[in-house]
């Protein structure tokens, strides 16, 4: 396994423990300021911050050792299928009565913009060579 294998791999578990405890705190909060809706609010803004990070992170894992074409054909399909999903939640949400669209998006924001500095710290910390060593 290369170091650029194993550092997608760190980002995805990292990513994955980070949504666990996001969903850990999100859902006691959620019950707490406003019931059943805010238990809906903090379950659905969980799953679409874990999706938005691990969508992405999965598409690397899979395509990294591919042709430069290939692993962007993998990491813009990934981007494209998770932006659908994620219009089409927001366009089904939109119409639930009660549903609570505050704690929605605070629990959506924080995920997202906690997987976004997860990747950021994983591939900061990396040591990933930039050039391979061949014969001079």
């Amino acid at each position: 396994m290369t170091e650029e294998s194993r550092t997608y791999r760190r980002a995805m578990r990292v990513t994955a423990i980070g949504i666990a405890a996001l969903a850990v705190i999100a859902i006691p909060v959620g019950l707490v300021v406003a019931g059943g809706a805010g238990l809906l609010a903090a379950e659905v803004g969980v799953a679409i911050a874990a999706l938005a990070g691990l969508t992405t992170q999965g598409a690397m894992v899979l395509a990294h050792a591919k042709p430069a074409h290939v692993m962007a054909g993998y990491v813009g399909g990934s981007w494209l299928l998770k932006m659908l999903i994620i219009i089409i939640a927001l366009i089904v949400l939109q119409g639930i009565e009660g549903f609570h669209k505050g704690l929605f998006a605070g629990f959506m924001l924080v995920g997202v913009i906690g997987t976004l500095a997860i990747d950021f710290w994983v591939i900061r910390k990396a040591r990933i060579p930039y050039v391979e060593g061949g014969s001079n």
